[in-house]
């Protein structure tokens, strides 16, 4: 099967996993806001930074090094499943026995019992880990959309259920437990990668010669992400910190499946076509119009409508993250853009020339964010994730000229002229939809919605019948996904 035809057949599952996850997302997200309290998305916080991180370790970077890794054999998959469950079992163990510590740093003895249940997540991640990458590489998209969707559809339901019943935070929990558990036992019935008591050091030592920078990468992604809420446990209140936390995940939507679906996709397919220096070029190049063309868009539109945006999401008790999400959507696309490199340094197996630039973001993030959070409290917080992430783009961006050995103009201004093109034609009909509706100034949800129907049944008739119109890069991919396919 050709690359193209790989990619259509991958990006179409993907594609559709996500529109899936995001309406359910949109609708768990919506209902939970409604029904629990700002501190009990705290809480949640600070428990879920904590598996996230001993997540890192347990998954130890192996699925990413059986993808990256061209031959693989039953020793390589032993030896990542093995690692996995030592780690994560050794981790759950820490971290049950810690639990009363943490909720004495945090004051907040909920956190105990929280962190002793959910730990249990870091052992399913690591079972089902090894299976769920050997899917992706072979490119069995269709099996782990099927999959995924299930688990979430159904532990969004019971977590719903609980809720509604007063469970509180606990509802949260039991909703992501349900998730990961789901995960776990149907990747393993797909891909049934035996558990075998022969210890494979020389396959473990391959895979850690490249799963340790993934390690080191995903630690840095970790506090710039997850990370941070236990830094602003310690300065903001709790119902602040359910805020500040809330805000990022819906900051955080348009852009993480899209470049989810982009990395998903791309890193197996960069990892094939590793040696193949310019090839390997014009699709990051490719990728990262597309980012750009579709989410400098989106960006402008959300900034713009970020009170209905909050209004629909969480409702009228959580308007003070209005402000917070709109300072926030201004880094939108850059996120997305920061995956393109990671899965060029992944796949061309420069991991460690990515750390460096990762761990300097990270402390410009942490530094700042912590300042911004004392100083200015969510508002600040905001404003320095958002200088940060610039900050990770322009670095991000040297980076990439070192590795390709191309002009500025080529890695940066042809793909973002694209986006500017089309963000510049999106606020012009925002501005002429707002006028004839007579909305300035004045938040309305139905408006909103009218709008944003209007908007993308627009989209819709242009990529069908004239799809020239969205730019070079989305022109392209819009070719190769819908009409050639070979």
């Amino acid at each position: 099967m050709s690359t193209i035809a790989k990619l259509k057949k991958a990006g179409s599952w993907q594609t559709l996993q996500m529109m899936v996850i995001v309406i359910s997302q949109f609708v768990y997200i919506g209902t939970m806001a409604r029904l629990l309290s700002k501190a009990d998305f705290g809480l949640m916080a600070i428990a879920s930074a904590f598996i996230g991180f001993g997540t890192i370790f347990s998954e130890g970077g192996m699925g990413a090094a059986l993808i990256q890794r061209k031959n693989i054999t039953q020793k390589h998959m032993n030896a990542a499943l093995q690692s996995g469950i030592l780690i994560g079992g050794l981790i759950f163990t820490v971290f049950f026995f810690s639990s009363k510590y943490i909720a004495t740093f945090f004051d907040q003895p909920q956190l105990d019992m929280l962190i002793k249940v959910i730990g249990v997540n870091v052992v399913l991640h690591a079972v089902s880990g090894t299976s769920m990458m050997l899917l992706q590489k072979y490119f069995q998209f269709h099996k782990t959309a099927l999959i995924t969707i299930t688990s979430t559809i159904i532990g969004y339901i019971v977590g719903i259920l609980l809720a509604f019943e007063g469970y509180g935070v606990w509802s949260l929990v039991v909703a992501t437990l349900t998730t990961s558990l789901i995960n776990a036992a149907g990747f393993l019935y797909l891909v049934p990668v035996k558990f075998s008591l022969q210890v494979h050091i020389k396959e473990w030592k391959e895979l850690f010669s490249f799963g340790s920078g993934i390690i080191l990468l995903q630690f840095a992604n970790f506090f710039s992400e997850r990370g941070l809420n236990l830094i602003l446990g310690k300065i903001l209140t709790v119902d602040l910190l359910g805020v500040f936390e809330r805000t990022s995940i819906i900051k955080i939507l348009p852009s993480v499946y899209i470049g989810k679906i982009l990395d998903t996709i791309m890193f197996p397919v960069m990892s094939e076509i590793q040696d193949e220096h310019e090839r390997l070029f014009r699709i990051y190049q490719q990728s990262l119009g597309m980012v750009n063309s579709l989410l400098m868009p989106i960006a402008a539109f959300l900034i713009f409508y970020s009170e209905e945006v909050v209004l629909i999401l969480l409702g009228k008790d959580w308007l003070e993250a209005v402000i917070p999400l709109q300072i926030m959507f201004l880094v939108l696309p850059f996120s997305s853009s920061g995956r393109m490199a990671d899965s060029v340094i992944r796949a061309k197996g420069l991991i460690y020339k990515n750390v460096v630039r990762k761990y300097i973001y990270v402390t410009v993030l942490i530094c700042t964010t912590t300042l911004g959070a004392y100083f200015y409290g969510v508002i600040g917080a905001a404003i320095a994730v958002t200088f940060s992430m610039l900050f990770n783009y322009i670095i991000m961006l040297f980076l990439v000229k070192r590795v390709f050995k191309k002009p500025i103009t080529e890695i940066f201004l042809k793909p973002v002229i694209e986006g500017v093109k089309l963000t510049t034609f999106v606020l012009i009909i925002i501005a002429i939809l707002n006028t004839l509706f007579n909305n300035w100034g004045q938040p309305s949800v139905l408006n909103f919605l009218i709008i944003s129907g209007i908007m993308t049944s627009v989209v819709l008739i242009i990529v069908l019948k004239k799809p020239s119109l969205l730019g070079h890069y989305l022109h392209l991919t819009i070719n190769q996904l819908l009409f050639k396919g070979k």
